[in-house]
């Protein structure tokens, strides 16, 4: 009998034995009436204890009133310095952070002078990179049994500049950059059509008969890797960003993304770290499963591991990095503070154990620039709630409200601009997570896009085109230290096009390349006529490769200026490879002065 007392107490969980056999009569009749209102209401009564020291603090167990959100991220490690989730207590509370002071370690630049554009872009992917691609490119062919010629080093970097000027110079075919009415003079002289086609259909980095089963982008990984050690060089600002990057491709591909809010949502995704300059200083190229992430680093959920790998290009103490919510979650913001990284970003509640936050609806009922902070009790996380269009919430190792400011917002109901309060952890967060973007609008602007299912080619040429745009940004870096005036510094458009004209031209011989028989007919004698535009100064990479720069006569009736900035004679000696003139006699050999490497 004592044995049954036991286990019905057990089952219906209730202690005093007289409800014990009241539940279970009301079980057996299956009636709930027997129960009285009076005692089921004193069963349920809260009882309230008395004030105490410390009542700020508050034990959250609300409902996450935030829709779309994720579950919350892993339990940290056992032994590891992040609070557990149970753990986590807040206080109505102002922060009393103490941010991190910014160490510049970074070398300063002693540079007097400044590299061409192809030097900036050689640094990213240098030219042993294509002697690489040559041999496994002329390996892909013999393996398939192609008909196909050989290629050479030389070949292929003309093959990637005619592809930057087609991103630069935009036609809606690709055969109309050979088109005998409107195609460019450089395609046509520098590689026929049917060989541009054949070279990127056979374009390969790695020998694809010896697969990387572990590495899903392994026919891309060697220019990637490029252009990553060259990120690893640089010097990293004290403003950085972490945020997601979309490589456009449509096609059939097992780490395709989709991310709605991108203006390419279909693609393969990168994980980047950029400086508001919008340079990239690492990234990690996602692909599932096997994406090179520290294994240690997974324990607190892979949105945080993306950011702790990333900050391991920090150096010095006290950077500032921002990141959205998909990555913010309040274990990863203690790490960082205990790395001596401030950091911010916008946050999903249910990441920060139900935080005691007023709802949306009271929320908006106290207007637009309205915002409330609470603090962890540990004083390390701070969350701010800020009501402008929507309820935005944003949570901090550094920041908190604290100096509001006032920014202009329209109003629909009085039709007008209103003054609207705004907390410093939003001004700066704004201010400093547009990295990643400004980097993906630079790159769009002259992407260079191919009409392909190969994924491969798009990959290929989406890292040209990041390491254009690093180059760029560090070429006008540099030019700002020399105190260059801006008229002078070459935009993006420019600097692409010196870089596919140095990848066309520089230490190339220069070939005929007439096809078909040779004709038995003498050539026509040349027309003599005035020339239709002033000769333009090559650049240094052209002048100083020290191949096929021969003089000629121009046989002209007059002398033309010497293009020498330093000489102001005219004559009728020109350079065949620059075009241009050169004083070549006696007294005056601007024709070596120009081309010696000084």
């Amino acid at each position: 009998m004592d044995t049954l007392r036991k286990d019905r107490r057990r089952i219906l969980n209730v202690q005093n034995p007289d409800d014990q056999v009241l539940i279970s009569k009301i079980l057996q009749n299956r009636d709930i009436s027997a129960l009285s209102e009076e005692e089921y209401e004193t069963e349920l009564a809260v009882t309230v204890e008395p004030t105490r020291i410390g009542a700020d603090i508050v034990h959250s167990e609300c409902e996450d009133d935030q829709e779309g959100t994720v579950e919350d991220g892993p339990e940290p490690p056992s032994g590891d310095s992040a609070t557990p989730r149970s753990s986590i207590k807040w206080r109505h509370k102002v922060n009393s952070f103490e941010p991190f002071s910014y160490i510049d370690t970074n070398i300063s630049s002693n540079t007097s002078t400044v590299s061409t554009p192809l030097q900036y872009f050689i640094k990213c992917i240098p030219s042993e990179m294509f002697s690489e691609m040559t041999t496994y490119t002329n390996m892909h062919a013999l393996q398939k049994g192609l008909s196909f010629k050989p290629t050479t080093k030389e070949e292929l970097e003309v093959l990637f500049g005619l592809r930057i000027i087609m991103g630069t110079l935009k036609y809606p075919r690709v055969n109309l950059y050979w088109d005998n009415s409107v195609g460019i003079p450089t395609f046509v002289n520098c590689m026929t059509r049917d060989r541009f086609f054949q070279l990127r259909a056979n374009l390969h980095l790695v020998d694809t008969m010896h697969p990387n089963n572990e590495d899903r982008i392994y026919k891309v990984r060697p220019i990637f890797n490029s252009v990553r050690n060259r990120c690893l060089q640089l010097p990293v600002e004290k403003i950085c960003s972490v945020d997601e990057q979309i490589v456009p491709f449509r096609g059939n591909l097992n780490i395709k993304q989709y991310m709605k809010n991108k203006p390419n949502p279909w693609g393969i995704k990168i994980f980047i770290l950029c400086g508001i300059s919008g340079i990239a200083y690492d990234f990690i190229v996602y692909q599932g499963s096997t994406t090179e992430f520290d294994n240690n680093l997974l324990s607190y959920g892979q949105s945080a591991a993306v950011v702790l790998q990333l900050s391991k290009r920090f150096v010095s103490k006290g950077h500032e990095l921002y990141f959205d919510n998909y990555f913010n979650s309040y274990n990863l913001l203690q790490i960082l503070k205990s790395k001596s990284i401030n950091a911010a970003g916008t946050a999903r509640l249910n990441r920060f154990y139900k935080p005691p936050l007023s709802s949306d609806k009271e929320c908006r009922t106290k207007g637009r620039g309205f915002s409330q902070e609470i603090t962890s009790l540990d004083g390390d996380v701070a969350l701010v709630k800020w009501v402008d269009n929507r309820n935005v919430v944003l949570a901090s190792n550094f920041l908190g409200i604290n100096k509001e400011d006032e920014v202009q917002r329209w109003s629909k109901e009085s039709k007008s601009f209103i003054k609207v309060k705004t907390p410093e952890i939003v001004r700066r967060y704004n201010s400093g997570m547009g990295g990643v973007d400004l980097l993906d609008q630079l790159i769009a602007f002259y992407r260079t896009n191919i009409r392909s299912k190969k994924w491969t080619l798009r990959m290929i040429f989406h890292a040209v085109d990041l390491a254009i745009v690093n180059s760029w940004i560090e070429y006008k870096n540099d030019m700002k230290v020399l105190s260059t005036p801006s008229k002078n510094i070459l935009d993006l458009m420019n600097f692409r096009l010196k870089v596919a004209d140095g990848l066309v031209n520089v230490g190339k011989q220069r070939g005929n390349l007439k096809r078909g028989r040779p004709s038995l007919a003498p050539p026509l004698p040349k027309k003599i006529c005035r020339k239709p535009f002033t000769e333009i100064t090559p650049s240094k990479d052209l002048r100083t490769d020290q191949i096929d720069h021969m003089p000629d006569h121009d046989n002209a009736k007059y002398e033309t200026r010497c293009k020498n900035k330093n000489c102001s004679f005219k004559t009728n000696i020109v350079c065949l490879k620059c075009k241009v003139h050169l004083c070549l006699n006696r007294d005056r050999n601007c024709f070596r002065n120009v081309h010696e490497k000084m």
